[in-house]
């Protein structure tokens, strides 16, 4: 059985996943430093699973296989 600690990355990377559906923002035609909004959104969204994944990466190897 999982323990609660090792049970947050999937957590996040489930709601990660699920923030890619924006249909807040289908029809919307605004820009946002010069890209069409949900064009910036997807790459912000990009940008935050990167950085999610490295924590996730770094927080979760074994220390062991290193040395």
């Amino acid at each position: 059985m999982l323990g609660s600690h090792r049970r947050w990355p999937l957590l996040l990377l489930l709601l990660l996943a699920a923030g890619f559906e924006n249909f807040w923002l289908w029809g919307d035609d605004r820009l946002l430093f010069g890209v069409p909004i949900n064009l910036a959104y997807h790459v912000g969204l990009c940008l935050v699973g990167a950085l999610l994944l490295a924590v996730v990466v770094r927080w979760g190897w074994p220390h062991d296989l290193d040395r």
